[in-house]
């Protein structure tokens, strides 16, 4: 009989073990099941990411599985709007027209639109209303069309931020996110293919993590559990939302304020949500949750959600973990400028880090991709901060002094030398 090494067995444990905690990680549908709801294994999503607003993963299950994000591709469209409008090129009340493009998109089977009358002015504001909450596949496109008038260089772009953001595993085809072969004649140009566009949990919660950091206005518009859209006029529409764990929503729960679902018969039921609890704010992606004509999915789909949420503001907190001011590492004195906060697994010790300036607090974590690292800030030894200070609140004074005397002594000298310069 053959021998095994003692390092074989070593190595082949830890690839098991390094497996195992894989395969027994607890699963969205098991974490529901936990905390009482009634979720079926069939339903556990294709893939799902957490994240800290500091793009710090929180929970993660094949986060970088390929998966339609279905009308969750409005996010990217909307991106690119609010982009466009921070050059002022575009405000919340310019006005746009209904062509007989947008009606004519606005009437195609099979996708979730408005009733758009040809001829009708709406506001950009009103649009990216019915963007979010009906998902309006019509009012996506008057939006797209605004930042480029060719559907095709729109996509282009679309394709370019999400490299520019790091999505490695994103492709578009389309700005609002059916399966390309239902907007028959109005499918771009130069994507013309059948098929879906293509993200992961991963990537979409990057793209979040931006919108949502660099565009927070965005949540005035998705935190709305109901809609009417030009009241007391002849195009006047109202709308329930989609995305159930909104606060006052059906299956609500605390701090929810957006962000924007997706489904289709290809892509099950996705969704992306954002919510904030004592000052940390979440991200959280999930695709791909059961079968589009078994209406219980898209409820257990939120179940899962609401159940996720629960467990990280469980197990994380944002909070000060050092304070502006003096302190001492390493036997030296040192000044902190600002108070540091930072998102803390709870009961998990970690250590403070100073490197070049700048201070951070360090524990065993992760982040959803390397653009991201652990908050900061700055400190300088307190000899020098004390001189700096020193100099800085005794600025005037010092300068006057210096000043003063060095007139004093300019007169004194044209006192002394003047006799002498006289006669001269």
């Amino acid at each position: 009989m053959k021998r095994i090494s003692s390092s074989t067995i070593i190595l082949s444990l830890l690839i098991l073990l390094s497996y195992s905690h894989v395969a027994y990680a607890v699963s969205p549908y098991e974490i529901a099941n936990q905390q009482g709801y009634d979720v079926p294994p069939k339903d556990n999503p294709q893939g799902t990411a957490v994240i800290a607003y500091n793009g710090q993963l929180l929970y993660g299950e094949a986060m970088d599985k390929q998966w339609p994000p279905a009308s969750m591709s409005k996010i990217m469209t909307l991106y690119l709007l609010f982009e466009k409008m921070e050059h002022g090129d575009i405000t919340f009340d310019t006005k746009v027209k209904v062509t007989d493009k947008y009606y004519g998109i606005s009437r195609l089977p099979m996708l979730s639109n408005n009733k758009f009358r040809e001829g009708a002015t709406y506001t950009v504001e009103e649009l990216i209303q019915l963007a979010i909450t009906p998902s309006s596949n019509a009012a996506t496109y008057l939006l797209a069309n605004l930042v480029e008038k060719d559907d095709s260089d729109f996509i282009d772009k679309m394709n370019a931020k999400a490299k520019a953001l790091g999505m490695k595993n994103t492709h578009f085809l389309n700005p609002a996110g059916p399966p390309n072969n239902l907007l028959l004649q109005y499918k771009a140009k130069r994507y013309q293919q059948d098929g879906d566009n293509l993200t992961t949990a991963r990537d979409f919660s990057i793209l979040a993590q931006h919108f949502v950091s660099e565009y927070p206005e965005i949540l005035r518009f998705t935190n709305k559990t109901y809609v009417t859209i030009k009241e007391n006029t002849e195009d006047e529409e109202s709308f329930p939302t989609y995305n159930h764990s909104l606060e006052g929503a059906r299956l609500g729960v605390k701090g929810v304020d957006g962000f924007k679902t997706g489904s289709s018969d290809t892509a099950g039921f996705n969704t992306t949500i954002t919510s904030k609890r004592n000052n940390l704010r979440v991200i959280e992606v999930i695709l791909g949750v059961g079968d589009w004509y078994d209406s219980p999915a898209e409820f257990n789909r939120n179940k899962m959600a609401n159940a996720l949420l629960d467990k990280v503001y469980n197990q994380y907190e944002y909070k000060k973990v050092l304070s502006k001011g003096v302190h001492k590492f390493n036997g030296k004195e040192y000044y902190v400028y600002n108070d540091l906060y930072d998102v803390v697994k709870i009961g998990q010790p970690g250590k403070l880090v100073l490197n070049k300036g700048k201070v951070h607090y360090d524990y065993d974590r992760e982040f959803i991709s390397s653009q991201y690292k652990p908050a900061t800030v700055t400190y300088e030894g307190y000899k020098q901060y004390k001189f700096k200070k020193f100099w800085n609140d005794h600025y005037y004074g010092l300068m006057t002094l210096l000043i003063g005397s060095f007139l004093l002594g300019l007169g004194l000298l044209i006192y002394y030398y003047w006799p002498k310069i006289k006669k001269r």
